[in-house]
């Protein structure tokens, strides 16, 4: 299992238009640490298919794209839809 599929699995059963996290819920949904730069750098929550963005995937195919990130407070908003 690729380690942000369990992230994919939990968006997909969620209801709503927005779902807001702290970083610490989504390592707890992942089961693992979110990478430094997740901490640091706001361009690793792109909503980009790339292969080298694999977290991206996650949220992407699940049908969700990251409206908001805060490296300040550690949270990120994610957004239903594609568009």
């Amino acid at each position: 299992m690729a380690k942000y599929e369990p992230l994919t699995a939990f968006l997909l059963r969620q209801g709503g238009g927005t779902i807001r996290m702290s970083f610490q819920r989504l390592e707890a949904i992942i089961g693992a640490s979110l990478p430094p730069s997740a901490r640091s750098d706001r361009t690793w929550w792109g909503n980009t298919f790339n292969r080298t963005r694999v977290q991206a995937h996650a949220w992407l195919n699940a049908g969700w794209k990251v409206d908001r990130v805060d490296l300040a407070q550690e949270s990120v908003t994610f957004r239903r839809g594609r568009s």
